[in-house]
């Protein structure tokens, strides 16, 4: 949900440049004004409009044969900025700042967003550099210490990469606490569609379009981790089921071909400081709360037809049959209405003490838990319990005044 800056090259020159806000993520409401839609938005801010057409392919990724993804020639991307507008940076969350304003955040002051490109999975962004130069700058001008940081979704997975890689002494000085709300801790079952359904859309109301482009690493390459699924039944085609191990015969079967080369290079099992938590269980050295919704039913996965094998001669998902099925049936399980419980729920896993530092809020979803009151106030209460040196839980949403 983080706004991008895309620029076109042609030799030593920037042909063209603007900004970039994803359709499905970005409602018109909460669009810099006077933008009345994502593309209005990235016209207004430099791209011609009779180059709209060419973005799809612009922001496509190129996987190399090792499954290593990268951008096209002459396309570079990177956050509009960091820490020095909000609103401008990440839109969507301008709701959640004007509420923790009211607890003496205030954005751009000592409130400040950290935006990334979602195409790219963890370790393969600049967020861990950013992070920590944010921080510094921070820092710098607060009479505080140290800061707390917030994270929604995707970006709690690349915090929680950049809390496993950063030195733990410089955490210990400069971080209080990870508070994560919904956040994403695995490989995200139902987004895997993604790989071979049609491709993001500037219309919102295209109701075949993902959110997403079939080459994004950033959420389709993670895998899916059975310590998260177990062998529940996540896919299916016909009378096949695929779990939570079958992640690479799925991808093959469905054409993605470049997504299973880009799984086979970044799958979250095979990085270490992911199976610090998932398989050693080891704690965070930094402080750490999650609070997510529960109790909506939420799409884990899909239900096909029965789908051809997929010929020898077929390399792409537009030719392997799944994505002839625009509406195949859904397979739903406990969750926020975005991710599901069992993601949310993954620290638990590794947390140093789960029950108190999990805490699921029944009916609240999950693209309007950051700016849920009750969830705010297990933030704030979670930060004034450990600046007054007590632990604290996130056992029951308080009243905060």
């Amino acid at each position: 949900m983080s706004s991008l800056r895309v620029e076109i090259s042609h030799g030593n020159s920037v042909n063209t440049a603007f900004n970039f806000l994803l359709p499905a993520m970005n409602p018109v409401d909460i669009l810099p004004p006077p933008a009345s839609s994502a593309k209005d938005y990235a016209i207004l801010s430099g791209l011609p409009e009779d180059e709209v057409v060419k973005v799809h392919d612009w922001l496509k990724l190129d996987t190399l044969e090792s499954g290593q993804v990268q951008n096209r020639m002459g396309v570079q991307v990177k956050p509009v900025s960091i820490g020095k507008d909000f609103v401008a940076e990440c839109p969507r969350y301008q709701s959640m700042a004007n509420k923790l304003a009211a607890y003496g955040w205030k954005a751009d002051d000592n409130l400040f967003c950290l935006p990334y490109d979602y195409r790219f999975p963890p370790a393969s962004t600049a967020f861990v550099t950013h992070l920590r130069d944010l921080i510094d700058t921070a820092l710098l001008d607060s009479a505080s210490s140290n800061v707390v940081l917030a994270c929604h979704s995707q970006g709690c997975l690349l915090s929680y990469h950049a809390l496993r890689e950063i030195d733990p002494a410089w955490l210990d000085e400069k971080v209080l606490l990870l508070f994560s709300f919904a956040g994403q801790f695995s490989g995200c079952s139902d987004c895997l569609r993604w790989a071979f359904q049609e491709e993001w859309s500037w219309d919102t109301d295209n109701a075949l379009a993902s959110a997403s482009d079939q080459t994004w690493a950033g959420e389709l390459a993670l895998d899916l981790q059975e310590s998260v699924y177990g062998d529940r039944v996540l896919y299916t085609n016909g009378n096949w089921e695929y779990r939570a191990d079958d992640v690479a015969l799925l991808l093959n079967d469905a054409g993605a071909l470049a997504m299973l080369r880009a799984t086979n290079y970044y799958r979250l099992n095979d990085q270490d400081w992911f199976r610090l938590g998932d398989v050693h269980r080891k704690p965070l050295t930094v402080e750490s709360r999650f609070v997510y919704g529960n109790g909506i039913p939420t799409t884990v996965g899909f239900d096909y037809e029965e789908v051809p094998a997929r010929s020898p001669e077929c390399l792409d998902p537009s030719c392997a049959g799944f994505s002839d099925q625009q509406y195949p049936g859904l397979i739903q399980a406990n969750g926020d209405g975005g991710d599901n419980a069992w993601m949310n729920e993954a620290p638990k896993r590794w947390t140093e003490d789960a029950e108190c530092d999990t805490h699921a809020l029944p009916g609240v979803s999950h693209m309007k838990i950051f700016d849920n009151g009750d969830a705010l106030g297990l933030l704030v209460n979670s930060v004034r319990n450990l600046q007054a040196g007590q632990r604290g839980c996130v056992g029951v949403a308080p009243q905060v005044r």
